[in-house]
């Protein structure tokens, strides 16, 4: 299970990020702490390989708290600028380097963790929630490829909210018409339904979820709209 506390957000205490502006560019990325070939200056403790298959080397962490330890494979939403260069748009990013220089403006860790796999489901949560967003990405420079979710939930403490994604172990057989199934699984520990949040998670595409002949994912969720529903997305 993964808490919503690490990524909470309300649309008005995000509502400033929507609209980054000309300068700051918006993206999902990975974390990665492994060296890579591409020399650079100076000591860095991580790259971030973006959704759209660029390696970013960190120059400026001004947003990073000082006790910040990156962990690779961490998923984020990065605001960033591109240092020392005051080109725009693709034409900054196509130099001849695959290592971005970039000043971080703002950093948001998204919760990354694996399937559960499980013959009890409902000990990880019967509470509805409503997704707003499923898709996958990553997979650039030899990262894994995820699946994101950001979905919306009525609380008091979200702190008191947690998620897991599961495969349940009494099925038959994991396919359903060639796609994998799966269950988001919500937990509120009985907190009121008092006000709407938002929060995004982040699960690795690992083992017989991307075997070949899976066409991609089924999920089923407790809706808060619309009852049981199941989700379809394909590879």
């Amino acid at each position: 299970m993964i808490s919503a506390a690490t990524l909470l957000l309300t649309l008005n205490s995000c509502s400033k990020w929507l609209d980054p502006g000309d300068n700051t560019k918006v993206t999902w990325g990975t974390i990665t702490t492994d060296t890579h070939q591409q020399e650079v200056e100076g000591n860095y403790p991580f790259y971030v390989i973006t959704d759209d298959t660029l390696l970013f080397c960190p120059v400026n962490h001004t947003s990073i708290d000082e006790e910040f330890e990156p962990i690779d494979g961490d998923r984020l939403i990065l605001y960033y600028t591109i240092h020392g260069d005051d080109q725009e748009g693709e034409e900054a990013q196509t130099d001849v380097s695959p290592v971005q220089y970039i000043d971080i403006v703002q950093m948001h860790l998204v919760d990354t963790e694996d399937f559960i796999y499980t013959g009890e489901p409902d000990t990880l949560g019967t509470d509805r929630v409503e997704p707003q967003y499923l898709w996958f990405a990553g997979g650039g420079f030899g990262s894994k490829r995820y699946l994101n979710l950001q979905v919306s939930i009525q609380a008091m403490d979200p702190t008191k909210h947690s998620f897991a994604l599961i495969y349940d172990l009494n099925r038959e057989t994991p396919l359903e018409d060639g796609y994998y199934c799966l269950e988001l699984r919500h937990k509120s520990n009985n907190d009121p339904l008092y006000t709407n949040f938002s929060t995004m998670m982040a699960y690795p595409l690992e083992g017989e979820c991307v075997e070949e002949g899976v066409k991609g994912l089924k999920i089923k969720v407790n809706t808060i709209n619309q009852g049981e529903k199941v989700f379809t997305l394909d590879y």
